[in-house]
């Protein structure tokens, strides 16, 4: 697949670029912010897409066996997890899925513990329905992410859910098979349920591996599975995610809560997408890993020029969690920073809670000469900046 072509996403309704003035303030920014990716989807996806849309007739559609049997077939071969049709309940997006996750699983007041910083929908499902907040927040041992077990089991005392994200948005940690077994074990001996997002889950590099929470032996009757070929394929346009609960009565829950806001219909498109993205883009996603990893590779070496500005180790994601507090800028100078002066629409660190300050998040998922581009911007304005 040629991932070194620029396609222009110009004109095409693109949240990433559309919406620079309402984010920057400025048209004039290279955007890397938003979690989708500047690089064409697989053929199998693109083929399924036209061959579908060339069917003069868009109706109503429900999900049959191809679409199950994708998910049941991808999970086994990818993560070696082996699931039933029937645990597998549709929705419409992962966000979707924590709020409704939130409402299934507790009431009002009840404690919600997330692990900033973090994806800020996490903070947004809880705080929306007015659920206490309870901040696990991750700390940084000899340069790595790592989770305050002491302050978890604390929190989980008071707890009713736990909102995992796994791999971790922004911070691109991989968890270890221990680090799961210790959440399951608190959250099993707490009562506290595990809404899991493993959206990311497709996309680790080489040495690490994901291992879904729900195959841990003390968290696969409290946890609810999250995912979706979003980020994996680059469909995030094409809504389309679903739940795995092997638990009945979780899943009775969320059936019912499902339908009480009609969410059961899915689009005919989100169903060819998601049966060709799981069964025919395995070369494809090979050949992306490769070319993030060289990207990422690309940045690093770029990034020995500037030595102020850090990137944390990755084990998962596209996203770069950088960390620019030796630049000794406050946050809101950070962002003129990068915006202004090195014009690049990036997520700031902040926006992700507790921890995020002094942190960028930069999106890698473009073609080379776009990251060249913006390695030569970023670095102008630092050697401008010391002077």
């Amino acid at each position: 697949m040629n991932f070194d072509k620029p396609i222009s996403r110009e004109g095409t309704y693109t949240e990433k670029y559309e919406s620079r003035i309402i984010k920057f303030g400025t048209k004039d920014v290279l955007p890397l912010w938003v979690a989708d990716m500047d690089l064409p989807s697989s053929p199998a996806i693109q083929s399924a897409l036209m061959e579908r849309v060339k069917h003069p007739i868009y109706g109503y559609t429900g999900y049959y066996d191809a679409y199950f049997d994708a998910i049941v077939g991808w999970m086994r071969k990818a993560h070696g997890w082996q699931i039933e049709k029937e645990w597998i309940a549709p929705i419409n997006a992962i966000v979707t899925g924590l709020n409704l996750s939130v409402e299934a699983l507790t009431k009002e007041g009840d404690g919600i513990i997330i692990q900033p910083p973090i994806y800020p929908p996490f903070y947004y499902a809880a705080k929306n329905h007015g659920r206490k907040l309870l901040e696990n927040e991750l700390k940084i041992v000899d340069g790595r992410y790592e989770i305050d077990f002491e302050d978890f089991e604390e929190k989980a005392k008071v707890a009713k859910l736990f909102l995992f994200c796994s791999p971790h948005n922004p911070t691109g940690r991989v968890w270890k098979k221990d680090e799961l077994e210790k959440l399951a074990r608190i959250c099993k001996e707490n009562g506290v349920h595990i809404i899991s997002d493993e959206v990311h889950s497709d996309l680790v590099y080489e040495g690490n591996c994901h291992i879904p929470m729900a195959t841990i032996e003390d968290a696969k009757n409290i946890t609810v599975t999250l995912n979706a070929p979003s980020k994996t394929f680059n469909i995030a346009g094409i809504v389309s995610a679903y739940a795995i609960v092997e638990n009945s009565s979780l899943r009775r829950r969320f059936h019912e809560i499902f339908k009480r806001y009609s969410l059961t219909q899915p689009t005919p498109i989100s169903l060819s997408a998601t049966v060709a993205a799981y069964t025919g883009s395995d070369n494809w996603l090979d050949e992306l890993l490769v070319y993030l990893r060289e990207n990422l590779e690309y940045i690093k070496s770029r990034l020995f020029k500037m030595p102020d500005i850090k990137a944390m180790p990755i084990e998962s994601t596209f996203l770069l969690w950088l960390d620019c507090k030796s630049l000794n800028l406050d946050d809101k100078k950070l962002e003129v920073f990068f915006t202004k002066e090195a014009k690049l629409g990036l997520n700031t660190g902040k926006s992700f809670g507790k921890g995020g300050e002094g942190f960028m998040r930069l999106n890698f998922a473009v073609p080379r000469v776009v990251l060249e581009q913006a390695m030569d911007s970023l670095e102008y304005a630092y050697m401008q900046k010391l002077r």
